[in-house]
């Protein structure tokens, strides 16, 4: 394979798939890091990106690579070495290792649609860098790189303990530390904010908003924010293993209609939201919002236990179960949630149907049809709840954590989704009725989504012209 040159199953054992020694952590001592980088602004506009490695390696590919983006804007300013695409995968390779490399950047402000966005504008001229985007695997030669197939999170285990600074004329801050002109610390997939601002504290959170969210947004979230997570621990029954951070980034009233992104990092989240549907006071646009907030901060408990999420084709489980969710929790807080409930899953239900008339869910995301694994996954989590004996999303989640705790690389994907149900009770056939959805190309999805429903026993009623009007919705008011 060139280099193209552009500018469970089964328990582990406590040997099975460790890190390499160097890069293991003593309990309770910090490792030295292998690598650094200094990252920031140059006077021509680019950013500047330098790293140093402590024991260098002919090959390090990008261990944030999926969708290539770098192509266009990173450009190598090292004699001797090269930067491209190789199985899907940014690469640097060197003709011999050397302890530096460095490049010139564009900073990439569009959102991605299966990687954080790398720097993220603030409209009061603040900006947050996404320091993992600069995590490297070493590898001894491009063999290496093509045996893992274009999977570079196979070899995530692998990753240069990093330190990174960021520099910058002003101050520098995360949630735990802010300085002035240049900022130092462990790469630990969060956002580094550039800019005048602060971190406000609260609750079992800190916030930084940007200062040109409008007003009756800022003073809602806080409180917003506080409420959601005791609801989420309440019902979970127990809570995040540490404070979260959250940032907001206005967008302005540019957009039409209401724009919000969600990017769930480790203990982190960022908001990205704009359009003159958030410009005033706004009852829909508000409800929106908490639902959208909800959402993010159930993938926070998802990841509890060190667990990872599933790739794109098993995006289905995560993005479902988190949508169910924050729906479910909107709903217990309305007097009359039939009419809401029955809105947004008719439209859940007819962008199933078309995410499935074009092949099967599980390559839904890859086809471009991304509302497909929140639509389809949510009716997907609905007839789990109601398959179970005890119906419990939360619990559901709780073992399927476990399991995936229990596998090589700790990965809630399909298999692990499956054998849960299995585990926890659901029949042969109720477990086929899911995995047809999930893998098959189905000739009739409308009919095999409303057989699922029906079998499921959520007592699904449509309209005459076929479209979904109500279902036995779960009550986890009382969760």
């Amino acid at each position: 394979m060139k280099l193209i040159t552009l500018c469970v199953a089964v328990a582990l054992s406590a040997s099975v798939l460790a890190a390499p020694v160097d890069a293991q952590e003593t309990e309770g001592v910090q490792p030295a890091a292998q690598a650094s980088v200094e990252v920031g602004p140059r006077e021509d506009g680019n950013w500047f990106v330098r790293y140093t490695f402590d024991a260098p390696r002919p090959v390090y590919a990008f261990l944030h690579s999926t969708t290539g983006y770098r192509s266009a804007t990173w450009t190598i300013e090292t004699e001797g070495v090269r930067f491209g695409r190789l199985d899907g995968i940014d690469v640097i390779v060197a003709e011999e290792p050397v302890d530096k490399v460095e490049f010139s950047i564009i900073p990439l402000t569009g959102q991605l649609p299966d990687d954080p966005t790398p720097f993220v504008t603030f409209t009061g001229g603040g900006i947050a860098v996404h320091d993992a985007q600069f995590e490297l695997v070493g590898f001894s030669d491009i063999g290496a790189v093509e045996d893992v197939d274009g999977n570079i999170g196979a070899a995530a285990s692998s990753a240069l303990v990093m330190d990174i600074t960021v520099k910058a004329d002003g101050p520098v801050l995360t949630s735990g530390q802010t300085t002035e002109d240049r900022l130092t610390g462990r790469v630990s997939d969060q956002y580094v904010y550039v800019g005048d601002g602060a971190f406000a504290a609260h609750e079992g959170f800190s916030l930084l908003a940007d200062p040109y969210l409008p007003d009756w947004i800022e003073t809602n979230l806080p409180g917003a924010i506080e409420g959601f997570l005791t609801s989420l621990e309440a019902r979970w029954g127990s809570g995040l293993d540490e404070d979260i951070s959250l940032l907001v980034a206005y967008k302005g009233e540019q957009a039409q209609g209401l724009s919000l992104h969600g990017t769930v990092l480790k203990n982190q989240l960022m908001l990205e939201l704009g359009g003159k549907g958030f410009s005033a006071p706004n009852a829909d646009a508000l409800a929106y919002l908490h639902w959208y907030t909800i959402r993010e901060l159930v993938g926070l408990y998802q990841t509890r236990q060190d667990i990872s999420l599933g790739g794109p084709e098993a995006s289905w489980i995560h993005r479902g179960f988190a949508n169910s969710i924050a729906y479910q929790l909107i709903a217990a807080q309305m007097q009359e949630p039939g009419d809401f409930l029955s809105s947004v899953y008719e439209r859940a239900f007819e962008d199933c149907v078309t995410a499935l008339e074009g092949g099967s869910l599980e390559t839904a995301v890859e086809r471009g049809a991304m509302s497909g694994s929140y639509a389809c996954g949510d009716f997907i989590a609905l007839a789990t709840d109601s398959y179970l004996p005890r119906r419990n999303l939360f619990g559901f989640w709780d073992a399927l954590s476990d399991w995936a705790s229990r596998t090589p690389d700790k990965t809630v994907d399909s298999q692990v989704y499956f054998t849960t149900l299995q585990l926890l009770g659901a029949a042969p056939a109720q477990r086929e009725r899911v995995r047809a959805i999930v893998e098959d190309e189905l000739d009739k999805p409308r009919n095999t989504l409303r057989a699922l429903l029906e079998d499921a026993g959520l007592k699904p009623q449509f309209t005459a012209n076929g479209r979904l009007s109500r279902l036995d919705w779960p009550d986890y008011s009382e969760e």
